[in-house]
């Protein structure tokens, strides 16, 4: 029984200096290769917000890189024309706002060009992103009529001698912001104005005193990229408020559901029971280890 614990413990420790051994070995074949995502959205601030996230490819994952340079560039003619150098922070993403109304050169579609840069490093390959968009703006408001209430979006765009036109025919995502995530609570098709209700839900679970954070979009589209746009309205249900009968474990509210917590036992008992056998097991190799005691 000891022989074999002993060849066990072997074979890990052979099998963690083989597994260096080809980290190593792969680390010194070339740059590590790099991904970028690059995303454009224009906000109801005349603004259009440059988003470059990259990351380092690894085998089975990746790792999100710090302190790369991104240089931001817009296109001019035949030509781009650098907008500003940023930094990626913890999370590899770099951000820059620039004006949404600047006489930018457009294509024949009246779009706008824009381009995101990694110049890359000796250990980290280069990378870059394009995104072209015609730039617009979402505004969200409320109204009640005959104690229905409703959300309102208008849709403008911008056009290339800076005039605004309606921005219809399009659909658009109404979300409160959740714990984790995003809650749909309507999609607005707009009309030939620009302009588009939907009834605001009276079950949604608001700050204590019922404020909500109301969030608009328009997701990748081909023509006007994101659009996006947020308000404040205090229609939710305050959280002290809400009736013992009323379910209480969802993902929106201040318990988490059972599945969750059970999950999260289950994962956390399995990894503490592995550090608790691996500490019995090399207890039980050193003591038969020790020389015994002759009778």
């Amino acid at each position: 029984m000891q022989r074999f614990r002993n060849l066990l413990l072997i074979i890990l420790i052979a099998s963690g200096y083989a597994h260096c051994f080809a980290q190593d070995k792969a680390d010194t074949t070339g740059p590590a290769k790099t991904i970028m995502v690059f995303t454009c959205t224009s906000t109801s601030s005349d603004s259009i917000v440059l988003k470059s996230q990259i990351s380092v490819r690894h085998d089975d994952w990746n790792t999100n890189l710090m302190n790369a340079l991104v240089k931001f560039s817009v296109s001019d003619k035949d030509s781009f024309k650098t907008m500003g150098q940023v930094k990626t922070g913890n999370d590899g993403v770099a951000v820059l706002k620039v004006p949404a109304k600047k006489m930018y050169s457009r294509n024949a579609s009246g779009m706008i060009s824009f381009t995101a840069e990694y110049a890359g490093e000796a250990k980290y390959e280069a990378s870059e992103g394009e995104f072209s968009l015609k730039p617009g703006k979402l505004s969200v408001s409320f109204y009640e009529e005959d104690s229905v209430r409703f959300v309102k979006v208008t849709a403008l765009q911008f056009e290339a001698d800076g005039k605004e036109d309606p921005l219809g025919s399009q659909a658009v995502l109404v979300y409160v912001p959740r714990m984790l995530s995003l809650l749909k609570i309507a999609e607005i098709a707009l009309d030939s104005l620009g302009e588009g209700t939907a009834e605001f839900p009276k079950d949604i679970i608001g700050d204590s005193v019922g404020n909500l954070a109301v969030i608009a979009q328009i997701e990748e589209n081909d023509i006007y990229g994101n659009i996006k746009a947020e308000a404040n309205i205090n229609w939710g249900l305050p959280k002290h408020l809400i009736s013992p009968e009323r379910p209480s474990r969802e993902l929106w509210t201040p318990v988490a559901p059972l599945w969750m917590i059970i999950t999260l036992i289950i994962m956390l008992a399995g990894v503490w029971g592995h550090y608790v056998y691996t500490f019995v097991q090399l207890f039980m190799i050193k003591k038969e280890s020790l020389p015994k005691k002759a009778k």
